[in-house]
């Protein structure tokens, strides 16, 4: 049996040759319910693409034509695909990559809304249609998940918690670039397998800005050749700029929404923004700082690096008594840069309305991170030289709404155009082609008249993707340190170093200081159930940090180090310096203190902090959120009640070793919102379980086979859990019925006894005689505690297919 057959030609092709106008009608009334505003000529011919099962692998789409309702398309032809009872032919899950977003993902919010505005009377219809395509924990729970990998959202673990739900993933090129090739940033290697799957299977990949990482379009591409399947993998490159001229882009013309010169679309395509470009010069920082120090209602200056963008702040500030200038880059932790979206400065520049006449200039500075995923919108812009890819983001941010008219001024010096080195050479062409455009950079111009290829940013050498490798990665269960040759993931999301170079997180936690004192199984427990989210996180460019730090004054202070294959080594931060690349696209978590942190979350590792006050070092450590997790440390036998789910402890050794020490104790909200676990008999649990499986099998359109298959799998994945030793841990003393679950396990009770290899030992004995040896494997494989089934077919290559089941450590079953 093959359990990836492709589709046949007939399951390719909705039955619905031209939708019908009701099915029109009904999406122009349903899209103003979720999005707020009638669509656009290109949404209503994206969704009739969409619902006919067709995905646009291009999208080429201006400033302001509202990219991220491709979203609220999606889910309303995968909505309409159900209401008619046909098996969707879109993805189930959507994920949306932006890189380097830094204030307000627009995705996200766009996420929320659909939400918020699904549990709405008007939208039974469209949230019923969802509900029949997954299985639902409760009646009141919306049918979508919304889950980011980043910030605070990060780790509900929606999207993966339930793989019939619907769901929307957002997420940065790494995070979702090293998932797919089973090698998760800051993943456990338990869950590798699990989100490889589910972001491989079923789900559409939509790259937004896509011309910033041509390495990254490159891999979906290289993927979606290789995954294929009944539920194939596929992709979306959005962006405004577009990097290859291709035929096959959508919309083919824009001449529907174009033809009303009074609309929305109409207003915002030909909105003002006139190019001043400076003469050359040879202070440009100068330059700069003089145009930004005159006022004129809203500007934002994009500078070269996060220094230069506090110092002209901090000029600004001085200059303009009164004046109080946000700052955006790349280098401030995530605290603070989500801050900012409650900032009346920043609000001014999001703000779709025109400014009032007798409103106070304000400014906004920003490093290239200010380029993408943000909706600001300026009345002037004032910014250095850079390739023309990265000048029309930031022109994108001028005018955006036509709410005034922009002012787009380049200021740029002699020497970057000297010499013939390739970055001067696209400098140059920058500056040509910026001056072939008759002085104005709106939307229709830059349409008309795309920048040509080489003044555009050079392109990284891209890696092949061969199958070996694809193997390779996907051996989750061997660590860094049996397999030390593993190839790293970051040369085919990025490309080539030269291009764009690695990057280290940093972030600050008051329990390091312990944690790095207990044994490595105990700290991969705590960053397990507690991990470091962006909120915490600053991000340094890998070899200018480890440069820093070993010339800093913090070498003996204890450092935990979790490298990007999961890995995790604990020592004084000096000795882990002396293995650089680990550092490279790790998490390095210091105690507070260690490197100076200003208010604008950006950190200097040679100014010494001995003398910080404790409320000072109180806003290093941002890892808890009220009502969502939180740590505890207490002494003793003490029993702290926060009101949340108790996930892992740590315990510390004491000074005396014959007391009981303190404890770390994590804390989170539970899974899905259930309660804390209660008393559970085993032939109940199992029964429930075998329910689950089938169901979920059903509502992923499995066949009848396959549905039986996850039963009887559901039936046997946690029998091993009947013997003694495992009973005794659960607290069953009294050799009373076997219990699954208990209100308090003693899993050092264990002795190292696994209970899925005791369960794939009797399952594996009572296997039904008629079962093909491939259908052996496949029931088998939930009983080990696996999530992804990975074959290798002859005609169609490398398959990703997840399983919903948990996965356990390897261990090596004692003799219980």
């Amino acid at each position: 049996m093959n359990l990836h057959q492709p589709p046949t030609e007939a399951e390719q092709v909705v039955d619905l040759a031209s939708p019908p106008v009701d099915v029109v009608s009904t999406f122009c009334r349903e899209f103003a319910s979720v999005t707020g505003s009638n669509p656009f000529a290109w949404q209503k011919e994206l969704f009739t693409t969409l619902l006919h099962g067709n995905v646009p692998q291009r999208v080429d789409l201006p400033t302001g034509a509202g990219k991220t309702s491709v979203m609220a398309i999606w889910l309303l032809a995968l909505a309409e695909h159900s209401k008619r009872g046909m098996a969707p032919r879109l993805p189930r899950r959507l994920v949306w990559v932006v890189d380097r977003r830094v204030v307000v993902d627009q995705a996200t919010e766009e996420a929320d809304r659909l939400v918020k505005r699904l549990a709405e009377p008007g939208l039974a219809e469209v949230r019923e249609a969802l509900a029949k395509l997954c299985y639902l924990v409760g009646p009141g729970d919306n049918p979508l998940a919304v889950s980011t990998l980043r910030g605070e959202r990060e780790d509900n673990r929606e999207w993966s918690g339930n793989p019939t739900r619907p769901a929307i993933v957002v997420g940065t090129v790494d995070m979702v670039g090293s998932r797919l090739l089973f090698s998760g940033y800051g993943d456990s290697r338990r869950r590798r397998a699990l989100h490889a799957g589910l972001l491989g299977q079923d789900t559409l990949i939509v790259n937004d800005e896509a011309h910033l990482t041509p390495a990254f379009g490159a891999l979906l591409s290289r993927l979606a050749d290789q995954i294929r399947g009944k539920h194939p993998f596929r992709y979306m490159l959005l962006s405004a700029t577009q990097r290859e001229a291709c035929g096959d882009v959508f919309p083919r013309n824009l001449n529907a929404d174009l033809s009303n010169k009074d609309s929305e679309f109409a207003k915002r395509y030909r909105a003002v923004k006139r190019l001043h470009m400076k003469a050359p010069t040879d202070k440009p920082k100068d330059e700069i700082r003089r145009l930004a120090l005159t006022p004129n209602r809203r500007t934002i200056v994009f500078v070269r690096s996060p220094e230069d963008a506090r110092n002209l702040a901090a000029a600004i500030e001085k200059e303009h008594d009164g004046a109080r200038v946000p700052v955006i880059t790349g280098t401030q932790r995530g605290y603070e840069r989500d801050k900012l979206l409650d900032d009346a400065i920043v609000k001014c520049f999001l703000s779709k309305d025109p400014p009032r006449p007798d409103a106070p200039s304000c400014w906004l500075v920003a490093t290239s991170a200010g380029e993408v995923g943000i909706d600001l919108s300026a009345d002037r812009v004032i910014t250095d030289l850079d390739t023309a890819d990265h000048l029309l983001q930031r022109f994108g941010r001028l005018n955006r709404f036509d709410e005034t008219e922009g002012e787009a001024y380049v200021v740029y010096s002699t020497k970057q155009i000297a010499g013939d080195k390739e970055e001067a050479k696209r400098l140059k062409a920058t500056i040509a082609y910026l001056k072939s455009l008759d002085r104005t950079v709106s939307p229709e111009r830059l349409r008309e008249q795309p920048p040509p290829k080489e003044a555009m940013s050079m392109m990284p050498n891209l890696a092949p993707l061969l199958p070996w490798l694809v193997d390779v990665w996907s051996m989750t269960s061997i660590n860094a340190g049996e397999w030390p040759s593993r190839p790293a993931v970051e040369p085919w999301l990025r490309g080539d170093e030269e291009v764009s170079p690695p990057e280290t997180y940093v972030a600050w936690r008051k329990d390091t200081q312990e944690l790095a004192d207990v044994s490595v199984a105990d700290v991969e427990e705590a960053f397990e159930y507690f991990p470091v989210l962006a909120r915490e996180r600053v991000k340094q460019y890998t070899q200018k940090l480890c440069d820093d730090l070993k010339h800093s004054s913090y070498l003996d202070r204890p450092a935990i180090l979790i490298a990007a294959d999961g890995e995790i080594y604990a020592d004084k931060l000096g000795k882990l310096l002396e293995t650089p690349h680990r550092f490279r696209y790790a998490t390095l978590v210091l105690p507070p203190g260690v490197g100076y942190l200003d208010s604008n979350g950006m950190v200097d590792w040679s100014r010494r902090t001995d003398g910080l006050s404790e409320m000072e070092l109180e806003r290093y450590d941002v890892a808890d959120i009220p009502g969502k997790r939180q740590r505890v440390r207490i002494p003793g036998d003490a029993k702290p009640e926060p009101g949340l789910r108790l996930r892992c402890t740590v315990e510390i050794v004491g000074e005396d070793e014959n007391e009981e020490g303190p404890r770390w104790m994590y804390f989170t909200a539970s899974v899905w919102n259930l309660a804390p676990p209660s008393q559970q008999f085993l032939q109940e649990h199992q029964r429930q379980v075998a329910g689950v499986a089938a169901e979920l099998a059903q509502r992923l359109g499995l066949d009848e086979s396959l549905v039986r298959i996850f039963r009887w799998a559901g039936e046997w994945h946690d029998k091993g859990k009947d013997r003694p030793v495992w009973q005794r841990a659960a607290g069953n003393h009294d050799a009373g019925p076997p219990l699954a679950k208990s209100a308090r396990f003693y899993g050092r009770d264990l002795g190292g006894y696994r209970h899925e290899l005791g369960s794939l030992l009797d399952a594996e004995s009572q296997l039904p005689p008629d079962f093909t040896p491939e259908e052996h494997d496949l029931a088998l494989h939930p009983c080990e505690g696996a999530q992804v089934v990975r074959e290798h077919d002859a005609d169609h290559g490398s398959v990703w297919t997840s399983t919903e089941s948990t996965a356990g450590r390897s261990r090596t079953m004692g003799a219980h």
